[in-house]
Order: C-alpha cells, then structure tokens, then sequence
C-alpha cells in the first residue's frame, strides 16, 4: 500500500498565542477558511471534515466542528477526534485513510484548541493528566513535566547527555521561530538563560518546557481523482507515509526510559510506506515539548544512533540547512504547543518547505519532510512523510 495517491491541496494556520478575543469555533473557522482559499477550490467539494482536539470537546467548546462549519457556512458530517497532545496528528490520519479507502476524495482536517479558557481556571493539569497514567502517575504526584525529567535524566545517565546539549535544542528553535509569523515567540533566547534558570522539575528549568496556548490549522487532502478533475489546483504535495504506533501508558512498564517505541515503530511503518530511508529526509518537525523530547526523537526517528542525539544537536547538525533541518518552524517551543493544532502546523510547516514558500527559514533543499507528534510521554506516537510533487512511487 502506498500513500502517494493522497494529496495536501490546500493549508492555513492562525497566529498561536494566547487570544482571548476569540472563541474556538471562530478561530478553526479561520485556519479552515485560509486552507479552503489556499487549495483554489470550492469549499462546497469538500466530503467530511476531521477535526482534532484534546479540550475543544468540553464545555464552552462543545460542539466545535459543528459550530465551526456553520461559521463557513458548510453542511458536511465532521468527526472530532481526541488522542491526547497528537490529537491533530491522528485526525490527520484518519483523514488520509478515508481517501486511501476510497469513502471520500476531498477532506479537510482542523486542528483547534483554546487553552486560555482552562490556563485561566487552573485546570490544564488535570486536562493532561488524560495523555498518561492517572492512577499510577497522576494521583501518585506526577505531571507531564515531572515525567518528563525522568525521561532526561534516564538518558543523561545513560549517554551523558549534558545540561549544554539539552540546552541547545531550545536555543536552536526559538532561532528558527524568529521567522515564523506564526509562531508565539519571535525572539531568540541565549544558551547561559537555559542554563541559569530556576529549575522546576530537575533538570527541566522553567524555560525548557513548550508553553499552553491557543491556534488552529488546516490542511485539505484530495485524491488523484479529485486533482484530476479540478484543474484550479495548483499544489499537491504528496503524503507518502502516514503511520502511528503504541506504548505503555505508565513509564514504570516500558522497557527503557531512554527511547520512544512508539515513535521508532510508527517510523519503521511511515518509512515502509514511502520506501525511503531516514538519511532522505532533508526537513523534520519533531515533539520538542521538552529538550529531551526532540533528542528522544532524533534518535528513534533513525537521524542519528541512540545516545548520539545531545551530541549531534550541540554541534549544531540539526540546525537549518545542516545534516538535516529540525523544527524549522520554531517548533513547540517556539511556535507554541496548542495541543489538537500542533500535529497540523507542523505538517504544513512540511509543506510549505516543500513547496520553497518558508521564507527566510526556508532550506535550501527539500526533497523528503517529516512530522512527528508525540501523546504524553510517548504512548501514541504519528509519523507522516511527505515528498516534493515529482516524486513518483
């Protein structure tokens, strides 16, 4: 099975941050609006519309596609779909396995989350509680962060991984969110303010974590079919692998401590698809929610051997236009991290590489890009590969 019959026609992404102005539903409405224009098609083609969300199912949030679609004046059935921190990552899958099925043959997928309406009632920790354990984590004491450090430390322990190359993986993408328009921090942050900051939850210090905040994104899907019969469209970028794969929960039942099965497995199944291997990929966004999450990432994505990602990351091979570019976007850090919009906007990040529309973050070669997008601790784990058009399998 290949995944080169699908095909990104259209995106749009709103500016994260927070934005209390707006309501879910308007916001989605806009990132979904801005793919529909971008795509040059009606909005009236479109079959079903997949929505991703981790809060935007709740509360003053219900109902969001409905309400979202009625704002585009669009009459179509949508599903929300809810896999934690890569809630807009699954909804993208599902998306592409409904063209891959043949059920559909135009599809668009919202990612959409408004974080300010819990940050400010202090709920958000119980919201992520949901992307681990609760019994054996959460109710024992543990938040996603406090996780997290084990996960640092384990792999400092192990590799000695420093504080300097955790350090360098932030430092890195808030250079590179600089030129995002989209981004929530625009501004560039020295190695020495990492290094020196209060520390939160050892070694995590309180500048290291991807920040709560509000964004959609959108990205339409087509069929050839669908391309075939409407000449308007000017860009396809071909989905050439999209896989997800699983992990314990708990931390207490995974083997190791210092590698993402999920993520080594979901890449195994992606780079299957697309018959590529991982020293192809020019482009990546990877779940940089902490500094270890990119390192982890590095390694079971197969861009460098495990244990050599702190390494490869000080010495500045992950930076634009070196062994491979990652997190051209800022990534989460940088960009922000609005959970269900996060697995979209780093695929359209993929996409605008691919199509040279990236700006002054722009490679200066892309033929192969890469999304990751992580759950919690790494419980679920998506993989999607795309390729520049003339890529033919």
């Amino acid at each position: 099975m290949t995944g080169n019959n699908v095909f990104i026609i259209g995106s749009g992404i709103t500016k994260f941050g927070e934005n209390y102005e707006v309501n879910a539903s308007n916001l989605a409405s806009q990132s979904l609006n801005s793919a529909i224009a971008d795509s040059k098609i009606e909005k009236n083609f479109i079959d079903i519309a997949f929505f991703g969300s981790l809060v935007s199912g709740s509360n003053s949030q219900s109902s969001i596609g409905a309400s979202c679609l009625a704002n585009c004046n669009l009459n179509i059935p949508h599903v929300r779909i809810e896999a934690g921190n890569a809630s807009g990552a699954a909804a993208f899958h599902q998306a592409y396995l409904s063209i891959l099925s043949g059920a559909y043959d135009c599809v668009a997928v919202i990612g959409i989350e408004k974080l300010s309406d819990f940050v400010n009632v202090g709920s958000i920790e119980r919201i992520l509680s949901s992307t681990f354990d609760y019994q054996w984590e959460f109710e024992m004491g543990a938040t996603l962060t406090s996780l997290y450090a084990l996960l640092t430390k384990a792999h400092m322990k192990e590799y000695d991984t420093t504080m300097e190359q955790l350090a360098s993986v932030p430092v890195k993408n808030h250079k590179n969110g600089v030129h995002n328009p989209y981004a929530q921090f625009r501004k560039e942050i020295s190695l020495e303010r990492f290094l020196n900051a209060k520390r939160i939850a050892d070694p995590i210090g309180k500048f290291d974590p991807a920040t709560f905040c509000d964004g959609s994104a959108t990205a339409i899907l087509a069929s050839d079919k669908f391309i075939k019969q409407n000449k308007e469209i000017e860009s396809k970028i071909p989905i050439l692998g999209s896989s997800f794969a699983a992990d314990y929960l708990a931390l207490h039942k995974r083997n190791s401590l210092t590698e993402m099965v999920s993520t080594r497995k979901a890449a195994t199944g992606a780079y299957k698809m697309s018959n590529i291997k991982p020293e192809e990929i020019n482009v990546a966004e990877v779940h940089d929610a902490y500094p270890i999450g990119e390192i982890l990432a590095i390694e079971d994505l197969g861009f460098f051997k495990k244990g050599e990602g702190g390494k490869a990351s000080e010495n500045g091979f992950t930076s634009l236009n070196e062994q491979i570019s990652v997190n051209t976007s800022g990534g989460l850090k940088a960009r922000g991290d609005p959970y269900g919009a996060t697995g979209i906007a780093q695929i359209i990040e993929i996409v605008e590489q691919i199509r040279g529309d990236a700006g002054e973050r722009q490679i200066d070669s892309v033929k192969y890009g890469l999304a990751h997008n992580v759950m919690g601790t790494g419980a679920l784990a998506y993989v999607n590969i795309m390729g520049e058009e003339e890529v033919k399998r």
